[in-house]
């Protein structure tokens, strides 16, 4: 069984044929497709893709450059307004009624604004951090540039259920942080042609290896629309780089799954 951990399947590029990719997703041999959330729009459509495709698993987030939309003067491209702390609120709601397996995605952003929005990044990414501790559910963490901070941040918190979706760090820094907290890092299907995440599947603790998309970006091949299906590239390549079969690799990936979003 296969699982992609981070996709948006509520992006626009699906919006004509959604049932098609799902269907390819599931006939590649996906049990489970983890949809994370952005913003209002895409958190609440995201409970609504639940219901509707039992393949789909929701995680509801705040983007880190929506999570500073009051300082749109601060970002490099438009954003919508909205309330940042009634989003909160209502993520936790979702968390406290079971609705949700994870909370994310979440996190920092040092590629697209500067310094004088991290303090009000690090307040939204706390608050998250907080809402995932009290109900016992993972983070799925986007940080550009910011890989150490976010990892202070969570070790500070003592938060143990973690996957680093696209880390784009140092290897041994992530390896470290696997090894001494247990936090997982989920590979894009983009591996193929990508040296660091190559180092990331040869190097990381088996156990806390996952498979993801980020569809519809990322894709295996440039310029193409990435979609779930195509974590099967991934585990190929794991496989091969472990001296796995690609049903033991599989199987790994999907027990690691398991174990940390703690489904059946």
């Amino acid at each position: 069984m296969y699982v992609d951990v981070h996709s948006h399947l509520t992006h626009k590029d699906f919006a004509s044929d959604l049932d098609q990719v799902v269907k390819r997703a599931s006939e590649a041999g996906l049990s489970a497709i983890i949809v994370n959330g952005l913003e209002p729009e895409s958190n609440r459509k995201i409970l609504q893709l639940a219901e509707q495709y039992p393949i789909i698993k929701p995680a509801l987030g705040i983007y880190p450059i929506d999570a500073i939309n009051h300082l749109a003067d601060q970002i490099p491209f438009p954003v919508k307004a909205f309330d940042v702390d009634q989003e909160i609120a209502f993520i936790e709601t979702q968390a406290r009624a079971g609705n949700i397996i994870a909370i994310g995605e979440c996190g920092l952003d040092g590629h697209w604004v500067g310094p004088e929005t991290f303090a009000a990044q690090e307040r939204v990414f706390e608050a998250l951090i907080d809402i995932a501790v009290q109900c016992d559910l993972p983070l799925i963490i986007h940080t550009r540039k910011l890989e150490e901070r976010s990892m202070e941040i969570l070790a500070a918190h003592k938060v143990t259920r973690v996957d680093f979706h696209c880390y784009g760090g140092k290897t041994k820094l992530a390896v470290d942080a696997a090894e001494k907290y247990g936090w997982s890092f989920s590979i894009p299907a983009n591996s193929n042609r990508d040296g660091a995440f190559q180092k990331l599947l040869r190097n990381l603790p088996p156990d806390m290896i996952l498979t993801e998309t980020d569809c519809p970006y990322l894709p295996p091949e440039k310029g193409t629309r990435n979609e779930p299906r195509n974590v099967v590239g991934t585990i190929g390549l794991l496989a091969e780089y472990r001296g796995w079969t690609v049903e033991e690799a599989a199987e790994r990936v999907w027990k690691n799954y398991q174990r940390l979003f703690k489904q059946g």
